[in-house]
C-alpha cells in the first residue's frame, strides 16, 4: 500500500511556501505576507507526522533563501548558512504556537485566547531582534506593506511593531476560525473584534492622510541633491594596491572636484540645503579634509547648508577607515559631525556612537545620518524626540537592495514625522515627508536624471511613537510570558483530570 504524499496538507504546506517567496525579499507583494502565515499555521495545526517541524523549516529556509538572495550583506554559499540561521528564527514563533494553542483547547477546540499566542511570539522575537541584531530590523515585516499607505500611518503609533502584530494576528484569527469549521455563531465575536480593530487603524491612516496639509500650504526650503559618479570601494581599492597613492588621489579628488563644482550648479538653481551620496567624497585624510574645507567655503560663499558624505583611509596606518558626514552652515562651520553607526561590523569602519545631533535653522530643526543608519529604529527616534523637521539620509546602496532600502527610510519619517532626503549612489533616491509623502525621487546619475530639486516643508507633524517607543515590544514579551505561563498551568490541569 503506498502512502498518500500529496495530502491537503502537504497542500497548507506548499501554499505556504509559494506566498513566502513574495512575503519579504525582492519581489515582495504586500497580500503574501498576511496570507503566507495563514498557510503556515494551519500546516502545523493540522499535520500528524512527526517530522512537520523539520518540513516546515526546510520550506521557510528555502523560500526566503530565494527571495532575499542578493539582498543580503552576505554573499555565495555564506548566503545560505546566514539564511539558514534567519529561516530558524523566523519558524520560532509557528513552532511555539504549535506547541501552546494545543494546552488552550477547551472540549476540543481552540477559544479565542489562542490567537494572540501567535502574534505575541512574532511581535516579540521582531522586537528583540531589532534591538540587537548588528544590521537593524532590515527584514522586518512592515516594510512590505509599503504600498499601503492606509496601512502604514498607524506606524506613527504604534511603530513597526503595530503592523507585525496586526498581520500576524490575522492569520491566527483565520486559523481559529477554520479550527471552529467556520460556525459564525462560534466565530462571530471574534472575527467583528479583529475587523473593528483593523477598520480602526485604517481609518487612522485615513484621517492622518485627509487632514495632511498641502505642501503648497506650508512654509517650505529648496533642497537639491545629486549623484555624479558611481563609487565602488573594490575598484578604488584595487586602484590603491596596483596603481599606488599616486594614481589613488588623482582618481578621486577628481570626483571631490566634481561634486563641488555642481554644488555650485544648485546654488545657482536656488537650492538653499544640498546634499550628497553617502561615500561621495572618499581619499586619504588630506584630500578629504580639503574637500571639505573648500565645501564650507562653498556654503559661506553662498549661504546654505551642505551635507557632505566622507569615507577617509588611511593607507599607511593600522586605523579602521571613517564615514563621516560633516554639514555645513551659512557661516561655514561644521555643525553636524556624523559617525556612521550602522553596518560597521561588516564594513569594517570606525562605529558613530548612535547620538544623532539637531541643529536648529532657519529652515527648521535639521539632523543627518548615513544610510545603514536608517534601519535601527530605536535609534532614530532621537529624531522625532527632538522634534526634527528635515533628515539628511545619504546612501550607497547595490541592486539586491534597491529599491527596498529607501523604501525602508519612508518609515523613518513616518514614525517621527520628519522630511526625510534620501540621495542614493547606485539606487533610488527619495524625499518624503513626514506623513510619508513622496515629493521627489530620482535614480542613476545626476547627467540621466537623479539631481533632484525639491520643496521641502520646514515644520513637521506630531507623532506618538517618540513618545511610546517600543511599548508594543515590550507588552508583546510580557504577553507572550503571561499567556504561555497560563497555556502551561491549564494543560497541567487537563492532563491531571484525564482518567488513566
Amino acid at each position: 500500500m503506498h502512502k498518500r504524499i500529496f495530502t491537503l496538507t502537504n497542500l497548507w504546506l506548499v501554499i505556504f511556501g509559494l506566498l513566502n517567496l513574495f512575503a519579504s525579499g525582492r519581489w515582495t507583494v504586500a497580500a503574501a505576507g498576511w496570507l503566507s502565515g495563514v498557510f503556515g499555521l494551519r500546516y502545523l495545526h493540522t499535520s500528524p507526522k512527526r517530522r512537520k517541524y523539520l518540513f516546515f523549516y526546510l520550506v521557510l529556509w528555502l523560500t526566503v533563501s530565494i527571495s532575499w538572495y542578493g539582498a543580503t550583506p552576505v554573499f555565495g554559499p555564506a548566503h545560505f548558512v546566514f539564511m539558514a540561521v534567519n529561516a530558524l528564527a523566523g519558524a520560532a514563533p509557528f513552532f511555539l504556537d504549535s506547541w501552546l494553542s494545543p494546552k488552550l483547547r477547551r472540549d476540543g477546540r481552540l477559544p479565542f485566547l489562542a490567537t494572540f499566542t501567535f502574534p505575541l511570539a512574532v511581535t516579540s522575537l521582531e522586537f528583540l531582534l531589532s534591538s540587537t541584531n548588528p544590521i537593524g530590523n532590515f527584514g522586518s515585516f512592515g516594510y512590505s506593506q509599503y504600498g499601503i499607505p492606509l496601512l502604514t500611518q498607524v506606524t506613527s503609533v504604534t511603530g513597526m511593531l503595530g503592523l507585525t502584530f496586526l498581520a500576524s494576528w490575522f492569520a491566527a484569527v483565520v486559523n481559529w476560525a477554520w479550527d471552529n469549521d467556520f460556525d459564525w455563531q462560534r466565530i462571530r465575536i471574534g472575527i467583528s473584534a479583529y475587523a473593528v480593530i483593523l477598520l480602526v487603524v485604517l481609518g487612522y491612516g485615513a484621517v492622518r492622510l485627509a487632514t495632511a496639509p498641502e505642501i503648497g500650504s506650508l512654509d517650505t526650503v529648496s533642497v537639491a541633491s545629486f549623484t555624479i559618479v558611481e563609487n565602488h570601494m573594490g575598484e578604488l581599492n584595487e586602484l590603491l594596491d596596483k596603481g599606488g597613492i599616486a594614481a589613488y588621489r588623482q582618481e578621486t579628488t577628481a570626483v571631490h572636484d566634481r561634486y563641488l563644482a555642481m554644488t555650485e550648479t544648485a546654488i545657482a538653481d536656488g537650492a538653499e540645503i544640498i546634499l550628497w551620496p553617502e561615500l561621495a567624497i572618499i581619499g586619504i585624510e588630506e584630500d578629504v579634509q580639503a574637500a571639505v574645507a573648500q565645501g564650507q567655503a562653498l556654503a559661506q560663499e553662498s549661504g546654505i547648508y551642505l551635507g557632505m558624505p566622507t569615507f577617509t583611509i588611511f593607507p599607511d596606518e593600522q586605523r579602521a577607515a571613517e564615514n563621516v558626514m560633516f554639514v555645513a552652515d551659512p557661516n561655514g562651520d561644521i555643525v553636524i559631525n556624523h559617525v556612521k553607526y550602522g553596518g560597521n561590523l561588516l564594513e569594517g569602519t570606525l562605529k558613530g556612537s548612535g547620538e544623532i545631533q539637531t541643529i536648529d535653522t532657519e529652515y527648521g530643526r535639521l539632523s543627518g545620518i548615513i544610510c545603514w543608519d536608517t534601519n535601527y529604529p530605536n535609534i532614530v527616534r532621537q529624531v522625532g524626540e527632538q522634534q526634527t523637521d528635515i533628515l539628511l539620509s545619504p546612501s550607497k546602496d547595490w541592486d539586491g537592495i534597491n529599491p527596498m532600502h529607501a523604501e525602508m527610510a519612508v518609515f523613518r519619517a513616518l514614525e517621527n514625522g520628519v522630511s526625510v532626503i534620501r540621495q542614493t549612489d547606485e539606487g533610488l533616491s527619495i524625499v518624503v515627508d513626514g506623513y510619508g509623502r513622496t515629493l521627489a525621487s530620482g535614480e542613476g546619475l545626476a547627467d540621466s536624471g537623479n539631481y533632484i530639486l525639491a520643496k521641502v516643508p520646514t515644520s513637521s507633524p506630531t507623532t506618538l511613537y517618540p513618545i511610546i517607543g517600543d511599548a508594543v515590544g515590550v507588552l508583546s514579551v510580557a504577553g507572550l510570558l503571561i499567556l504561555a505561563a497560563y497555556a502551561f498551568i491549564l494543560g497541567r490541569r487537563q492532563k491531571s483530570a484525564t482518567p488513566g
